[in-house]
């Protein structure tokens, strides 16, 4: 299901010009250097290909498929590789040569602090293996710029590597894994019509030569079956080369005798193709996200990014109050932040209404098929977290219900809409030397957000515990507590009903729990202004044991306050909030559920931020309860 809704989207992607995805046989890789030869095979120039940024980043070219290497031996790449290849040569680390080169004829061609160049028996046979390859699919080919190559190939020694006054210039940026093409006529050589066809004859015949025949499990037909799957480059926890999506590296995931990818039969053009739209795919900011250690791709089967901006919008809402963010916004971006906070408001508002989103509405068909693919590394290759299908419109429902079971009151410089990278980080210490949360539970909430289940009680729990530790309840917390609590309701898996579960304050609401969360916050206020310097706070000695067992905890509290009764001036007022507060707790429990305890920091956020909150500014500050 996951490959054939990638093979569509190839196709889709194969008929719109803007997108320049590559076609069979080739395929995007990071270039950082073009090489310009001369008429007598001579390194003429060398043409820096990367960005201008303070760190130079390669450009990505569509070049002869790089089938991916493995073994003691790894094959040559047609027209674009890297410096052992191109040269014969190779950096080492000091020491490294003589356990793994013992015996072989190693030359060293300059000695470094850390690392020497060499040229060992391996290089050697790599650009010996680079030179045969090029030699025989570019021998019939009739073109001045092919046999320029081929004569600087011919010509080529690894000994004069240091000679070359063209290759010192860029010498320790070429040895670092940088990838090469050849320049020729203000095209790559790879470009000229004459290479590309030589290439996709060769390699047709090299399909046909090797590959075994089957029926392919995406189309159904009969065809060559790749043996090896390309590698998906750009998922999070990955080598830089990439991993495939699917292998078969070891004997135990083999039956009936059969190797690699005739385990399951995939035709090397259905692999090429659902590997090509993937990688294309994890190249685009639009089209993925991380959540902790899964990366997440998502696409429609439309052409244009509508959609898919859309989805990150929904996703990553960013605000100009949010931290996270690479710069502060201003003039033009800082208008256009705002324009797509008022979007997600927009859509919100009929979701709230129980209204149907329109294409008018989001700018994109709702009918279109929308597919989120969840992928994590996984020894050699990548798991797939989570796969979900649906049409655009369902999903922004679902996401939009996932934003309205979040709403809770604010502050001013709370985020409005909390990015799924936020709410997992507050699942984490803020002293903690890592910020990465729990790998599971990013999978966990998602299937939630995306079926429109109750969300996952694990991260429930890691919210509570960190509540009880780190106060005071910030909203991004409460916001998550009611919105746990509002689906456990909707879904009639608890005695609490949805009207018990506000956004703001609800004085009305006779649930035990969270009337003594409320009488906590009462208590706080209490004790904050008699005494504003005090350390020590009822907060930090006795929240996380009030919430779990309150017998235990508020007899002491309410003892303790009479003393900053008797202090403060406005005393009697504090024993009326106490007393309304109490109105209907017959007595402490003398121990709290996990949703109990939830209700009580509920309680006890609503009671502090009604208290905190000015009279005249408290309608602006606060959201509307659900209706």
């Amino acid at each position: 299901m996951i490959i054939q809704s990638l093979c569509r989207y190839y196709d889709i992607l194969a008929e719109d010009e803007r997108a320049k995805i590559a076609r069979f046989g080739y395929g995007p890789v990071d270039v950082s250097f073009a090489l310009v030869i001369s008429d007598d095979g001579e390194i003429s120039y060398i043409v820096d290909l990367r960005s201008d940024n303070k760190k130079p980043r390669p450009r990505t070219e569509v070049v002869p498929l790089h089938m991916g290497r493995a073994g003691t031996q790894p094959p040559a790449y047609f027209l674009c590789d890297k410096a052992k290849y191109f040269f014969g040569v190779e950096k080492k680390k000091k020491g490294a040569i003589s356990a793994a080169d013992d015996n072989q004829e190693v030359i060293i061609l300059e000695k470094g602090e850390k690392e020497d160049l060499l040229i060992t028996k391996h290089s050697r046979d790599c650009f010996e293996d680079f030179k045969r390859l090029h030699r025989k699919i570019l021998e019939d080919v009739d073109d001045p710029c092919v046999k320029r190559f081929l004569k600087f190939l011919d010509r080529w020694k690894p000994e004069s590597f240091l000679d070359n006054t063209k290759l010192l210039e860029y010498k320790d940026e070429i040895l670092n894994d940088s990838n090469l093409v050849i320049g020729c006529g203000g095209i790559y050589l790879h470009e000229n019509d004459a290479v590309r066809a030589a290439w996709e004859k060769h390699l047709s015949q090299g399909i046909e030569k090797k590959q075994t025949s089957a029926q392919c499990l995406v189309s159904g037909r009969s065809a060559s079956v790749a043996r090896l799957h390309n590698k998906v480059v750009g998922v999070a926890g990955t080598h830089s080369s990439g991993a495939p999506l699917v292998a078969f590296n070891d004997d135990s995931f083999c039956s009936y005798g059969k190797k690699q990818g005739l385990n399951a039969p995939v035709s090397e053009l259905a692999m090429f193709k659902y590997t090509t739209a993937l990688n294309y795919l994890l190249a685009r900011p639009e089209y993925h996200m991380r959540i902790a250690d899964t990366t997440v791709v998502f696409w429609a089967e439309t052409s244009g990014t509508a959609c898919e901006d859309l989805a990150l919008l929904f996703f990553d809402p960013r605000e100009e109050a949010d931290e996270d963010s690479e710069a502060e916004s201003s003039g033009p971006a800082r208008i256009q932040d705002w324009k797509r906070i008022e979007l997600i408001s927009d859509i919100l508002d009929k979701v709230r209404r129980g209204q149907k989103v329109h294409t008018e509405d989001i700018g994109a068909d709702p009918e279109a098929n929308f597919y989120i693919l969840g992928l994590s590394p996984n020894n050699a290759r990548l798991a797939v977290r989570f796969w979900h299908v649906d049409t655009f419109g369902n999903f922004i429902a679902r996401a939009a219900r996932h934003h309205l079971d979040m709403e809770i009151v604010r502050g001013d410089y709370d985020p409005r809409y909390v990015s799924m990278y936020r709410l997992l980080r507050e699942t984490v210490a803020p002293s903690s030397d890592s910020k990465a949360a729990s790998p599971l539970l990013g999978g966990l909430v998602m299937r939630s957000i995306l079926n429109g289940g109750p969300y996952p009680v694990q991260m429930y729990s890691a919210i509570l515990n960190r509540a009880k530790v780190d106060q005071p309840i910030n909203s991004i917390r409460a916001g998550f507590i009611k919105a746990y609590l509002l689906r456990l309701a909707r879904a009639g898996l608890t005695n609490l009903r949805e009207d018990m579960i506000s956004v703001s304050l609800n004085e009305e609401n006779q649930n035990v729990p969270y009337r003594l969360g409320r009488l906590f916050a009462v208590l706080e206020k209490v004790q904050a202004d008699t005494n504003r310097e005090m350390k020590s706070t009822i907060t930090s000695k006795y929240f996380s044991s009030a919430s779990t067992t309150p017998a235990v905890v508020f007899p002491v509290l309410l003892k303790l306050a009479q003393h900053h009764i008797a202090k403060s001036d406005w005393g009697f007022k504090t024993v009326q909030a106490i007393e309304e507060t109490l109105e209907g707790v017959d007595e402490f429990p003398a121990y709290l559920s996990l949703e109990e305890q939830g209700m009580f920091m509920l309680g006890y956020y609503h009671q502090r931020k009604a208290l905190y909150t000015k009279k005249e500014g408290k309608e602006d500050l606060q959201v509307r309860d659900h209706e």
